[in-house]
């Protein structure tokens, strides 16, 4: 039978206290010499801003204002006095003879004194393309204006800006004089908004099923569509992130009706 060493407890006690006294001093030891390697590392820069030239930077610095990558971008609203929001530009929902149909975007449009708040008109008509200065409008709407001038009672369909109080006709506006007459094909209107782009067509009658958005990438974009915004008609629209090429319509056994080429359509 093999004989142990006794062991004494005493002697393993004491080196237990030792042990943790150690690790106490290192614990409290740790936070000043992280503090001293912390202050040994390099600040790590903060991400690359796009540059804005002179004439951008002073309408960043407009109440309202916001800078998006490369974009300064104002949000304009009736108070600003712009000349957009004119009297005569506000459109009473009632007007309209199909239901208001909101499309899900803001539409941007470049800056100039017609898009500017009266303060800032001497800024804005100083500005070039290369300054990319753009005025938010306001989330966009599609209407049914009458055609005052029309005896059988017919509309027009309307590209409108909401704001908070009031509507106001948005200031260019897709298609053509004939857009959605009888007898005419599909036309479409490319607008820059709020993240990227949005195509907004339409297409006399309502045999039209779906409209599918052909990208530049090859990829395809079903869009969005409704018989209420103009009533008798088709109206479509559909958000994007990438160029769009072309826009084909279908009926509902799948046959093509139309397509429209898309290329120039940008505004």
């Amino acid at each position: 039978m093999a004989v142990t060493e006794p062991v004494d407890r005493h002697d393993h006690q004491r080196l237990t206290i030792v042990a943790a006294a150690v690790s106490v001093l290192l614990v409290l030891g740790l936070p000043p010499l992280v503090g001293h390697l912390l202050t040994l590392v390099p600040p790590v820069d903060p991400p690359n801003r796009f540059p804005l030239t002179e004439r951008a930077q002073r309408v960043a610095e407009l109440p309202g204002a916001s800078v998006l990558q490369d974009r300064v971008i104002l949000f304009l609203t009736p108070d600003m006095h712009a000349p957009v929001f004119r009297p005569s530009q506000r459109v009473d929902p009632g007007e309209s003879m199909g239901q208001l149909v909101p499309l899900g975007v803001s539409g941007l449009l470049p800056m100039n004194p017609y898009l500017a708040p009266y303060a800032a008109s001497g800024i804005a008509d100083g500005l070039w393309p290369g300054d990319k200065v753009y005025t938010n409008l306001g989330a966009l709407v599609v209407g049914c204006l009458p055609r005052y001038d029309d005896p059988r009672g017919e509309c027009t369909p309307t590209l409108l800006t909401r704001q908070p109080n009031a509507y106001f006709t948005y200031p260019r506006s897709w298609g053509t004089s004939t857009f959605l007459e009888p007898g005419t094909g599909m036309q479409a209107q490319i607008y820059e908004v709020l993240g990227g782009n949005v195509v907004i067509g339409g297409r006399p009658g309502t045999d039209t099923d779906r409209v599918v958005v052909r990208l530049a990438n090859g990829s395809t974009v079903t869009a969005f569509t409704t018989e209420s915004a103009s009533p008798g008609d088709t109206v479509w629209w559909a958000a994007l992130t990438r160029e769009a090429i072309e826009a084909t319509a279908y009926d509902a056994r799948g046959n093509v009706l139309e397509s429209v080429d898309l290329n120039g359509s940008q505004l």
